[in-house]
């Protein structure tokens, strides 16, 4: 799915969020648990025209890098994980897998050779 695909998938999903469940017809409502579903259940991989590796989401994220996702958040906060971010479509990002691997590993030894620093 391209950005453009992803962009107009998330403005029907929005919409159908906005719509009452009983002003919904029935092909509405499968579509938006589908898509709650979707992106609850397993994390999403897609391959981008570059052919690098993106992660659709912040639990996706955490599980591509084994680790929590609080930590994800928090590492996000401080504007590590900026770089890595491709693209947001409402509260879904998209992240570059490998880069952000790279960055949260950095922040990782980074962290370690302050605490190695403070400790002498």
């Amino acid at each position: 799915m391209n950005k453009q695909q992803l962009e107009q998938a998330s403005q029907e999903i929005s919409s159908l969020m906005q719509k009452p469940v009983c002003m919904m017809s029935g092909e509405e409502l499968c579509l938006l648990t589908q898509y709650v579903h979707q992106s609850t259940t397993s994390p999403e991989m897609t391959s981008s025209a570059q052919g690098t590796a993106n992660v659709i989401g912040v639990k996706a994220l955490a599980v591509y890098l084994g680790c929590s996702e609080s930590t994800i958040y928090t590492i996000k906060k401080q504007g590590i994980l900026d770089k890595a971010i491709v693209a947001q479509i409402g509260r879904k990002i998209i992240f570059n897998a490998p880069l952000a691997r790279e960055l949260a590993n950095a922040y990782q030894q980074e962290q370690r050779d302050l605490r190695r620093e403070s400790i002498d």
